[in-house]
């Protein structure tokens, strides 16, 4: 509320401001029902999705967390179950319990399932290349490595796994000499960027009706994001109806990304053709910052429900703060999630509710 210039006085001024505030205040705040999840309060927006495992890593998200702990989501991504590395070690040897425990609980509860990942610089089996043979022959052996295990993957997944990651981080953070990750054994093997067109008609070819979207971080930067843009473009993925949308990783910080970063981002992919995905959110956070952590959430959440239209989902990568990525990768431990170590619902997840 903006106060203008008036004949008034400045204290009737000053007491209608406060009245006029409080009954807004009142009125844009509603009451949150005490145990509302995630899921009910942003129903009307967008799914909430967590990344979970299932004992691929020893760790297991449905031994270690309680049904209503999951109940607090309403989509699920496997965090590594269904990488190459993970589901297919060796040439037709398929590992298929943890990723099967992880589709089998999501249709059992009725919720949203994302597939992830399937080409990655990291995590990838090595059988799918050769050093030996010219360039041509190294790029065979990965297609048609690829093409089987796209197809035998998605095929079984088919009806139940609604949207799949096809393709993750291959733009490099810096243009230098190329725009792309020209140490990744998929670029390498092909002898260029064209793996990513491939892998994406394989991908339309195994399940026409499964949404496919390229996975990247640090796309609120705007020299990577337009890397991105122009990688898509340049491959006609739009074009020829190949990808469906963009999932951005979201590994953020208390900080960053602004209200205007986080609108233009979603803006420049739109504009594009391309949907919008938040696909691995949480916030590099300690111990001690996590009234920062509350105020960073509830900030994020008010500006991702303004932006709801345009975006598809939001998925938290991990459930609680016993079990985050960010601890090995950063050097200390993390604490970025809305539950607490034990499960517990933290101040942030208050705030995030209130958000709705």
């Amino acid at each position: 509320m903006t106060l203008k210039s008036s004949r008034f006085t400045l204290f009737s001024l000053t007491a209608i401001f406060t009245i006029t505030a409080l009954i807004v205040s009142c009125a844009s705040a509603p009451e949150v029902p005490e145990g509302t999840t995630l899921a009910e309060a942003y129903e009307n927006h967008f799914p909430i999705g967590a990344a979970v495992a299932a004992g691929e890593y020893s760790f297991d998200s449905f031994a270690r967390y309680s049904g209503a702990l999951l109940g607090e989501f309403n989509s699920l991504t496997a965090e590594n179950a269904m990488k190459p590395a993970i589901l297919q070690p060796k040439k037709g040897e398929f590992n298929w319990i943890p990723a099967d425990k992880i589709v089998a609980y999501a249709v059992d509860h009725n919720m949203r399932l994302r597939g992830h990942t399937l080409v990655w610089h990291n995590q990838a089996a090595d059988w799918m290349f050769t050093d030996s043979g010219t360039q041509d022959e190294q790029r065979a052996k990965a297609m048609d490595s690829l093409r089987d295990h796209i197809a035998a993957v998605m095929t079984r997944y088919k009806g139940k796994v609604t949207s799949w990651d096809v393709v993750n981080e291959v733009v490099a953070d810096s243009p230098g000499d190329s725009p792309y990750r020209t140490d990744s054994p998929w670029y390498q093997a092909y002898g260029g960027i064209g793996y990513v067109r491939e892998a994406f008609e394989m991908a339309r070819a195994a399940d026409p009706d499964a949404l496919l979207f390229y996975n990247d971080y640090s796309m609120i930067d705007p020299g990577k994001r337009q890397r991105v843009l122009d990688m898509i473009d340049e491959l006609g993925l739009v074009r020829d109806g190949l990808i469906d949308g963009v999932g951005l990783q979201a590994h953020w910080g208390l900080s960053y990304p602004d209200r205007t970063t986080l609108r233009d981002v979603v803006r420049d992919f739109r504009e594009a053709g391309l949907r919008v995905e938040i696909t691995e959110l949480d916030i590099i956070c300690d111990e001690w910052d996590q009234e920062l952590l509350a105020d960073r959430y509830e900030n994020l959440f008010t500006w991702l429900r303004e932006l709801s239209d345009d975006i598809d989902g939001v998925t938290f990568w991990g459930v609680a703060d016993d079990h985050t990525w960010l601890t090995d990768f950063h050097g200390f431990t993390n604490y970025p999630f809305l539950f607490d170590t034990e499960g517990n619902r933290k101040d942030a997840h208050r705030r995030v509710i209130q958000a709705a």
